[in-house]
């Protein structure tokens, strides 16, 4: 199994405490809330990781996310991906006219 560091995403050994690359301590990075970890993984190196993620922030309907994937779609060439993004988008934005 491959490990990464969830700041930089190189690759790391899993008992890893402290990135070699970026000097983040993991377990600092544990303790962030779960959207913020999805939205981390929107950057994450391996293809279905970042399409999960953004599909996910979607489904949670993640506000906070929203000028992460916004970004996504400019800077993505991948067009699975900039879908999911906007799909995702379209499901957070839904929510607050649904509350007007």
């Amino acid at each position: 199994m491959i490990y990464y560091c969830s700041n930089c995403w190189s690759e790391i050994s899993k008992d890893t405490v402290k990135c070699p690359h970026c000097v983040t301590d993991q377990s600092a990075l544990e303790q962030e809330s779960f959207i913020q970890k999805l939205i981390r993984a929107l950057k994450h190196p391996e293809p279905s990781t970042p399409l999960r993620a953004a599909e996910t922030l979607g489904e949670l309907k993640a506000k906070e996310a929203l000028p992460y994937l916004i970004e996504l779609t400019k800077a993505s060439n991948d067009l699975f991906l900039v879908k999911a993004a906007v799909s995702s988008i379209k499901k957070i934005e839904s929510k607050d006219y649904a509350n007007n």
